[in-house]
Protein backbone atom coordinates (compact mmCIF):
# COMPACT_ATOMS: atom_id res chain seq x y z
CA UNK A 1 0.00 0.00 0.00
CA UNK A 2 1.28 3.46 -0.53
CA UNK A 3 2.15 6.23 1.60
CA UNK A 4 0.63 8.98 1.71
CA UNK A 5 2.63 12.16 0.41
CA UNK A 6 4.74 14.45 2.28
CA UNK A 7 3.26 18.04 2.91
CA UNK A 8 5.73 20.45 1.90
CA UNK A 9 4.91 23.89 3.41
CA UNK A 10 8.04 26.15 2.43
CA UNK A 11 8.02 27.33 -1.28
CA UNK A 12 9.75 25.55 -3.68
CA UNK A 13 12.93 26.95 -5.67
CA UNK A 14 10.98 27.98 -8.92
CA UNK A 15 8.35 29.63 -6.60
CA UNK A 16 10.46 31.67 -4.20
CA UNK A 17 12.33 32.83 -7.46
CA UNK A 18 9.48 33.83 -9.31
CA UNK A 19 7.82 35.55 -5.87
CA UNK A 20 11.25 37.58 -5.56
CA UNK A 21 11.32 38.52 -9.16
CA UNK A 22 7.04 39.93 -8.86
CA UNK A 23 8.01 41.40 -4.95
CA UNK A 24 11.39 43.60 -6.80
CA UNK A 25 9.61 44.43 -10.60
CA UNK A 26 6.39 45.61 -11.42
CA UNK A 27 6.96 44.56 -14.93
CA UNK A 28 6.79 40.75 -14.73
CA UNK A 29 4.37 39.80 -18.32
CA UNK A 30 2.86 37.15 -18.87
CA UNK A 31 4.11 36.63 -21.81
CA UNK A 32 7.83 36.95 -20.86
CA UNK A 33 7.31 33.98 -18.89
CA UNK A 34 9.38 31.01 -19.42
CA UNK A 35 7.84 27.80 -19.40
CA UNK A 36 9.06 26.56 -15.69
CA UNK A 37 7.97 30.39 -14.81
CA UNK A 38 3.98 29.30 -15.83
CA UNK A 39 4.24 26.53 -14.08
CA UNK A 40 5.57 28.16 -10.76
CA UNK A 41 2.58 30.99 -11.46
CA UNK A 42 -0.11 28.29 -11.86
CA UNK A 43 1.31 26.69 -8.46
CA UNK A 44 0.85 30.35 -6.65
CA UNK A 45 -2.02 31.72 -7.86
CA UNK A 46 -3.42 28.31 -6.52
CA UNK A 47 -2.44 29.39 -3.50
CA UNK A 48 -3.45 32.62 -3.56
CA UNK A 49 0.39 33.91 -3.59
CA UNK A 50 0.22 35.75 -7.53
CA UNK A 51 -2.65 36.87 -9.77
CA UNK A 52 -2.57 38.47 -12.97
CA UNK A 53 -3.85 42.01 -13.62
CA UNK A 54 -4.82 42.81 -16.97
CA UNK A 55 -5.17 46.52 -17.61
CA UNK A 56 -6.95 48.36 -20.88
CA UNK A 57 -4.49 47.77 -24.09
CA UNK A 58 -1.55 46.35 -22.27
CA UNK A 59 0.30 43.05 -21.83
CA UNK A 60 -1.15 40.99 -18.87
CA UNK A 61 1.23 41.63 -15.65
CA UNK A 62 1.74 39.02 -12.99
CA UNK A 63 1.71 40.83 -9.54
CA UNK A 64 2.24 39.06 -5.92
CA UNK A 65 -0.94 39.61 -3.52
CA UNK A 66 -0.90 40.36 -0.07
CA UNK A 67 -1.15 36.78 0.96
CA UNK A 68 2.44 36.04 -1.49
CA UNK A 69 4.13 38.90 0.21
CA UNK A 70 3.29 37.83 3.84
CA UNK A 71 5.00 34.54 2.69
CA UNK A 72 7.94 35.80 1.96
CA UNK A 73 8.54 38.11 4.91
CA UNK A 74 7.69 34.53 7.02
CA UNK A 75 10.73 33.33 5.38
CA UNK A 76 8.74 31.46 2.49
CA UNK A 77 7.40 29.40 5.22
CA UNK A 78 3.43 28.94 4.02
CA UNK A 79 0.21 27.71 6.75
CA UNK A 80 -0.85 25.72 3.67
CA UNK A 81 0.84 23.03 1.93
CA UNK A 82 2.89 24.36 -1.35
CA UNK A 83 3.76 20.90 -2.88
CA UNK A 84 3.58 17.20 -1.87
CA UNK A 85 5.92 14.95 -1.85
CA UNK A 86 5.26 11.49 -3.33
CA UNK A 87 7.15 7.91 -2.93
CA UNK A 88 7.83 8.46 -6.82
CA UNK A 89 9.93 11.61 -6.55
CA UNK A 90 11.53 10.54 -3.23
CA UNK A 91 13.17 7.79 -5.27
CA UNK A 92 13.65 9.85 -8.12
CA UNK A 93 16.03 12.40 -5.68
CA UNK A 94 17.77 9.37 -4.20
CA UNK A 95 18.38 8.31 -7.84
CA UNK A 96 20.07 11.70 -8.80
CA UNK A 97 21.99 11.89 -5.73
CA UNK A 98 24.17 8.88 -6.20
CA UNK A 99 25.31 10.91 -9.12
CA UNK A 100 24.63 13.24 -11.88
CA UNK A 101 22.46 11.41 -14.56
CA UNK A 102 22.62 11.46 -18.48
CA UNK A 103 19.20 11.83 -19.93
CA UNK A 104 19.28 8.04 -21.18
CA UNK A 105 20.61 6.84 -17.65
CA UNK A 106 16.97 7.72 -16.00
CA UNK A 107 14.56 4.68 -16.43
CA UNK A 108 11.10 5.32 -18.59
CA UNK A 109 9.64 5.46 -15.44
CA UNK A 110 10.94 8.23 -13.82
CA UNK A 111 11.45 11.09 -16.51
CA UNK A 112 8.38 12.51 -15.80
CA UNK A 113 8.91 12.62 -12.27
CA UNK A 114 12.73 13.98 -12.74
CA UNK A 115 11.48 16.97 -15.22
CA UNK A 116 8.89 17.89 -12.25
CA UNK A 117 12.08 17.93 -10.08
CA UNK A 118 13.53 20.24 -12.47
CA UNK A 119 10.38 22.58 -12.61
CA UNK A 120 10.27 23.10 -8.47
CA UNK A 121 13.80 23.84 -8.59
CA UNK A 122 15.10 20.25 -6.44
CA UNK A 123 16.97 19.54 -9.96
CA UNK A 124 18.63 21.29 -12.54
CA UNK A 125 19.90 20.44 -16.27
CA UNK A 126 23.32 20.92 -17.55
CA UNK A 127 24.32 20.33 -20.97
CA UNK A 128 28.06 20.28 -22.29
CA UNK A 129 27.36 18.57 -25.18
CA UNK A 130 25.31 15.64 -23.25
CA UNK A 131 22.20 16.50 -21.72
CA UNK A 132 22.89 15.65 -17.86
CA UNK A 133 20.48 15.89 -14.36
CA UNK A 134 21.64 16.78 -11.00
CA UNK A 135 20.27 17.34 -7.83
CA UNK A 136 20.34 20.97 -6.39
CA UNK A 137 21.38 22.23 -3.02
CA UNK A 138 17.78 22.44 -2.18
CA UNK A 139 17.03 19.15 -3.08
CA UNK A 140 19.94 17.72 -0.58
CA UNK A 141 18.27 19.67 2.09
CA UNK A 142 15.07 17.82 1.25
CA UNK A 143 16.81 14.48 1.06
CA UNK A 144 18.41 15.60 4.49
CA UNK A 145 15.13 16.40 5.84
CA UNK A 146 13.96 12.88 4.93
CA UNK A 147 17.01 11.04 6.61
CA UNK A 148 18.62 10.47 3.17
Amino acid sequence: MASQPILIHKLTPAQIDLIDRLASRDDVQMDGLAYPDLVAYQELEKLGFAEMRVEPRRKIRIVITDQGAQVRAAGYISKKPVARLTEPQIAALRFLAERPRQFNDIPASMKDTVRRLRLRGWAESQEDGQFWTRITAEGWQLLNLLNY
